[in-house]
């Protein structure tokens, strides 16, 4: 359910944000428990001991080929992530099922979407080949206004000539951010400048605008790799913030540029997107847009956090309150407009419907709409309005997340799980419910009365009836994560409104779970097998070419019961090792690894 842009890949999430990559003591003493378990049931039920040692793998009595690694993989998949209804990228990826399948694989994972005119021959390669198919569904919502909104409240808007347009009441003001109040290499109005004249300088000859640029070089030289300005920010509580600026870089390495607006104590970010740069680039202008939340301080930071050689320049930095920009229409995101003194204004007799004619929830900034008036309207020429709405935010440079309430996602699932039953009659679908970073912020989400857990629990419940009552035999699976207490199910995450703790409870032992966190090398493994739920191990991510981390994986939950597979995931269309990563995942064709 996190969009990226359109057709674009969703890379694994490695950035430094609000992701909480804290690992907790794994617990211990399950697999002894176990252990003993079996032993009392080999005393009742020879019967009921083979059911064990299926589900356990390695036990006493085994043979040498059942107590290989791989021999618990029942299943064994490959991940494509592509825009499958290219009817070429339907073709690229039947070209590797022979290879996938000498190396073992039984089962693809890709997009529901597949072209139409492709789906019989897809289906007949699959079956030629041996692999299941698994269908990718419910990845967000198909109308744009069906977004996640958060709350811009009372906006100020003044009505002239029969059109009201935004106006700041209270703007916010930052101090210096064209960098020319300068003393040798120091900012002034900015209290916090690291490392001046050693890593941040005052450049008087690359410059944007004026006299002066910011300048960051050498960022190895400070101990932590960081190379920052901040100061404090008044802002006005639940308020949409546009910030601009200019930058340039020579050979930055890493290029890793970045504005942040985080809480009054630094504990907590306000904005949550980022921007590209590239190593060497002229000057370009980036648009960030951000929403104030609850706050009326703030600290604004710019700068690297992690950078180590090449040049920076950062000027004509500027930040505005703004209004209406991508304002969402849907039931669960009301728009209301109100005069000073308490009149509420309607939409059609007062003005005309607002939108945004380019919403476009990936796009940080364009120009706002205006109110149009309507010919017959009370609102008098002068009137100060008091606007509230909805809108997105985006959280690293194209992540948007859907609500997760509204009666029209749920339609569109029902829409895509019965297109990929018709195509494609898959053995299994995969549910989208991961990296979802904005949540419980839209007033239909607001309604429930429910943590962002509980709502995340009712909402995958709802999921995955809808796959059972259109295939009530096929494979239930999610993504681990936002289910995960060791992974993204935690008190604070991003823009989520409230804790993620408790969404697992709307997980039953009929939902399998994709388990992706290859980093913590297998201590959240326990805790879906304490729930009963049955994990594939989704490694690989781009990163592991001799297939090490697998078998560290594999080797590490060794005992812990349901992890009954492992796919190999690429979101950057890397495939050049998944021959030798099936060897250490699971070893021949027939599962047995060596």
């Amino acid at each position: 359910m996190n969009i990226a842009t359109p057709e674009a890949t969703l890379p694994p999430d490695d950035q430094p944000h609000g992701r909480d990559q804290k690992i907790h003591p794994a617990r211990t003493g399950y697999g002894r428990s176990l252990e003993d378990s079996a032993w009392r049931w080999w005393i009742g039920s020879i019967g009921i001991l083979v059911l064990w040692l299926g589900w356990l793998g390695p036990t006493v009595g085994s043979s040498a080929a059942e107590n290989a690694p791989g021999s618990r993989l029942q299943k064994r998949w490959l991940f494509e992530w592509r825009d499958m209804s290219n009817p070429e990228e339907v073709e690229r990826m039947i070209a590797r099922f022979p290879r996938a399948a000498a190396a073992g694989y039984n089962g693809v994972a890709f997009s529901y979407n597949v072209a139409p005119g492709k789906a019989a021959r897809l289906r007949q390669a699959a079956e030629q080949n041996g692999l299941d198919l698994v269908a990718i569904v419910m990845g967000g919502a198909h109308d744009r206004n069906y977004t996640e909104g958060i709350l811009v409240q009372d906006a100020l808007f003044v009505a002239h000539d029969g059109a009201a347009t935004f106006q700041p009441d209270n703007p916010t003001r930052l101090l210096n951010g064209d960098f020319e109040d300068t003393a040798g290499n120091h900012f002034r109005g900015w209290t916090m400048q690291d490392d001046e004249g050693v890593t941040t300088f005052a450049d008087r000859e690359t410059v944007h605008g004026g006299q002066t640029s910011l300048r960051m070089e050498s960022i190895s030289k400070n101990q932590n790799s960081h190379c920052r300005l901040a100061q404090p920010l008044n802002l006005q509580p639940h308020r949409q913030y546009r910030i601009s600026v200019w930058v340039k870089t020579d050979r930055l390495s890493p290029a890793d540029a970045e504005v942040k607006v985080l809480t009054a104590d630094a504990q907590h970010a306000i904005s949550f997107q980022t921007f590209h740069v590239e190593g060497t680039q002229d000057w370009k202008r980036y648009d960030l847009v951000f929403n104030s939340l609850e706050n009326r301080e703030a600290r604004l930071y710019l700068g690297c956090w992690s950078g180590k050689n090449g040049k920076l320049w950062w000027d004509d930095l500027g930040i505005e309150e703004i209004g209406l920009l991508n304002v969402l229409r849907r039931p669960g995101c009301p728009v209301t407009v109100r005069g000073e003194e308490g009149t509420a204004y309607e939409e059609e007799r007062d003005f005309k419907r607002i939108v945004d004619p380019v919403l476009n929830p990936w796009q940080a900034w364009h120009e706002a709409p205006r109110i149009k008036l309507t010919s017959g309207t009370r609102i008098k020429d002068g009137a100060k309005l008091r606007v509230s709405y909805y809108h997105p935010i985006i959280v690293y440079e194209d992540r948007v997340t859907s609500c997760l309430s509204e009666l029209r996602i749920f339609e569109d699932w029902r829409q895509e799980v019965k297109q990929a039953d018709q195509l494609l009659h898959p053995a299994a679908f995969l549910m989208s419910h991961d990296e979802l970073r904005v949540m419980n912020q839209c007033a239909l989400c607001q309604s429930k009365h429910l943590t962002p857990g509980e709502l995340l629990a009712w909402n995958v419940k709802q999921a995955a009836q809808i796959i059972r009552d259109a295939r009530p035999d096929a494979g239930i699976w999610v993504w681990n994560d936002m289910f995960d207490p060791l992974h993204n199910a935690v008190e604070h995450f991003y823009a989520v409104n409230g804790p993620l703790t408790g969404s697992w409870k709307g997980l039953d032992k009929g939902i399998g779970i994709v388990n992706w966190h290859g980093g913590l090398k297998g201590k959240n493994c326990k805790f879906f097998a304490d729930l009963g739920l049955k994990q594939i191990l989704s490694g690989y991510y781009d990163g592991d070419e001799d297939g090490a981390a697998i078998s560290e994986w594999l080797h590490n939950t060794e005992g812990i019961p349901g992890i009954i597979g492992a796919m190999y995931t690429t979101w950057e269309d890397k495939y050049n090792a998944m021959d030798v990563w099936a060897q250490k995942a699971w070893g021949t064709k027939t599962g047995i690894a060596h």
